[in-house]
């Protein structure tokens, strides 16, 4: 499990002014939604986790700016270059010996796409580079033989940046009778891609879109409708996309395999790898 740790508090000073600069707010609504994020941080329990005191902190930003959805311009940016992203993710992986394996280290690559977390020029810097490579890890073999024995198979996604570079891997998940179902946002949250925003941009084709039913950070279960968890229980495996679903759902999801970057010291620690590092990590032993 991932705890509250000294390195959080001024981590989430720094992710509520992202999302007063995102929406364009003067300094004297970045100072005042500063002040209020202080007032929460003094007292906080020990053993918070991390993206669950987040969800409260973009629940105050939304309401303290004025803004039900801070992170829409950065949303459109990264969805209106979608079509090129995943066309290129695409020829990435179709060109690989192993397409499969390919497509799980194209979808980790894409978490660094993340407005909530990393500044705009770092992530510009990894797109640019783009090779698909994802700095060599491969992708342990027990768990590509989990997902091709899969009959039902869920996605939990992530930020709209890293949608394009999941494609690959979604188009893969699908036929031989397997059943595939995209878990979303219920609504808006940082920049996280919700279900009307994947409807949109095609990911039906896909396999059926699900909303969550609420905005918190990652997929806190207590959050989710009853028929949201009742899909991750009974689905064979749900590739879980990114940190804050990790951080909510390890040791409670002993289905799940998930798919990060190390995007802070906390989590690096925790995994023992360094930051920016990518994780594939099976969920029956993670916890």
């Amino acid at each position: 499990m991932i705890f509250l740790s000294p390195e959080c508090y001024p981590c989430f000073l720094r992710q509520a002014d992202l999302a007063a600069r995102a929406c364009g707010a003067s300094d004297a609504a970045r100072k005042g939604l500063a002040a209020r994020v202080s007032g929460m941080l003094s007292d906080l329990p020990g053993d918070g986790i991390p993206a669950k005191i987040a969800t409260r902190l973009q629940a105050m930003a939304r309401e303290s700016l004025g803004n039900a959805d801070p992170f829409l311009s950065v949303k459109r940016r990264e969805l209106d270059r979608f079509p090129a992203a995943s066309k290129r993710a695409e020829e990435i992986v179709a060109g690989s010996p192993d397409p499969l394996a390919a497509a799980v280290k194209v979808a980790v690559f894409g978490n660094i796409m993340d407005s909530g977390i990393i500044e705009r020029d770092c992530m510009e810097k990894e797109f640019e580079g783009f090779d698909g490579t994802a700095g060599g890890t491969e992708v342990p073999g027990e768990i590509l033989e989990r997902i091709r024995r899969a009959k039902r198979i869920g996605v939990l996604l992530d930020n709209a940046g890293e949608a394009a570079f999941d494609v690959p891997l979604l188009a893969r998940l699908g036929g031989d009778g397997r059943e595939v179902w995209i878990g979303a946002k219920g609504g808006p949250v940082i920049d996280d891609l919700t279900a009307k925003e994947a409807r949109e941009i095609g990911l039906s084709r896909y396999g059926e879109v699900v909303s969550n039913g609420n905005q918190g950070v990652g997929t806190d279960l207590d959050l989710c409708t009853r028929e949201f968890r009742e899909r991750i229980r009974s689905s064979d495996l749900v590739l879980s996309k990114g940190q804050a679903n990790f951080e909510t759902l390890v040791g409670r999801a002993d289905n799940a395999v998930f798919l990060l970057r190390c995007k802070c010291p906390v989590v690096s620690h925790a995994l023992g790898k360094p930051e920016g590092d990518i994780v594939i990590l099976n969920g029956a032993t993670a916890a």
